[in-house]
């Protein structure tokens, strides 16, 4: 059943659910991915807040990514990916996983995988932060560095990374395990299955519009899909960085190769958007006064949803913060955006996260 939001109003914090009450929809291969999101919550992922925010007659709801495990939203794809990798006979004990990441992914795969008792290899752009680097060799899984035209300038472009991949699977055939979180559909469907249904559990079929910017695309092509088969009239809006952008995790896909989640899902998209990083970087300042410290990436997509919130008084606008400001001291602080006291003014106050699973914004 759906949670009726007038039973459950509690000093402006509220809306605890379980896990029978998702809603779940039928999808392909619905047994091994029906048994992957009862093992994802089993696990620890998933069922993070909502944060609420009011924008005039509009209302934002933002999905706190960073309250999973292990810090993002793609802890979410990292076990499924796994997960239903097992299921399927992809990976044994004899494998090691492959990915190429820009960093939260290859965070979520090494500590899955070494929760799990399996060895990863993560191929990571110079560019990346290295708070990110220092998060994957914590695990003690291997780190590949990868060095590129990109990093030159400071930004971050993963292809690079991908090829080199490729090329250590093509001398070792056999050993590895390449997940692809840009082709596997297991990133996507996360999403459709856990993501997507938590919502509606929460607010019920009130989304009028998806506001998500693009990285791998397993976000907004998961949501897409759920939204389009269970709520058609909810619009999709991509929002997509500008070339050379220094936002990490997000792609531009006119410099960037277009992943094939995304490629083959473009139907599913209503709109697009573009995101500036100056326009980023202001958010996420202005963020500080919501109690919000959050990534790059969570304010591109909140001034994103912002402007759609605005554009369309009345509106119900969905988008996700995928990572907290945690990995980024050392970007923060040398693109001025904040001092180092700042910083750690901070990181330390919003580590005091909401655990219900609605919070509201002032």
């Amino acid at each position: 059943m759906l949670v009726d939001i007038s039973n459950h109003w509690q000093s402006g914090k509220v809306f605890l659910y379980r896990h029978d009450e998702l809603v779940m929809s039928r999808c392909d291969s619905i047994d091994v991915y029906q048994d992957v999101t009862e093992d994802a919550y089993r696990f620890g992922i998933g069922k993070t807040p909502l944060y609420y925010h009011e924008v005039g007659t509009s209302v934002i709801y933002s999905k706190m990514e960073y309250r999973n495990k292990y810090g993002s939203i793609k802890d979410r794809a990292g076990f499924f990916m796994i997960s239903s990798g097992i299921k399927k006979g992809l990976l044994d004990r004899n494998k090691t996983i492959i990915e190429a990441s820009s960093g939260n992914t290859g965070i979520a795969l090494a500590n899955i995988a070494k929760e799990m008792g399996y060895r990863a290899k993560i191929y990571v752009p110079n560019a990346s932060s290295q708070a990110t680097k220092d998060a994957i060799m914590v695990t003690g899984q291997e780190m590949v560095e990868v060095f590129d035209e990109a990093s030159k300038h400071g930004s971050i472009n993963i292809d690079a990374a991908v090829s080199m991949l490729k090329k250590e699977m093509e001398m070792k055939p056999g050993k590895y395990v390449n997940f692809d979180q840009y082709s596997n559909d297991a990133n996507t469907l996360g999403h459709y299955y856990t993501t997507g249904p938590e919502v509606t559990s929460v607010i019920g079929d009130s989304i009028t519009h998806v506001v998500i910017s693009i990285g791998t695309g397993g976000t907004i092509t998961g949501l897409a899909k759920y939204y389009k088969q269970n709520f058609p009239s909810v619009k999709v809006i991509a929002v997509m960085p500008k070339p050379y952008h220094k936002i990490q995790g997000l792609k531009n896909l006119n410099v960037s190769k277009t992943p094939e989640i995304l490629s083959k899902n473009m139907n599913l998209i209503d709109e697009w958007m573009d995101i500036d990083d100056r326009d980023a970087e202001d958010m996420l300042k202005k963020m500080i006064d919501l109690d919000l410290f959050t990534g790059l990436s969570s304010a591109a997509n909140y001034f994103s949803a912002v402007k759609i919130a605005e554009k369309y008084p009345g509106s119900k606008v969905l988008t996700v913060f995928p990572d907290s400001a945690e990995k980024y001291r050392e970007a923060y602080v040398h693109r001025q955006l904040f001092t180092d006291d700042e910083y750690n003014e901070y990181s330390a106050y919003f580590r005091k996260d909401p655990s219900d699973t609605l919070y509201y914004g002032k």
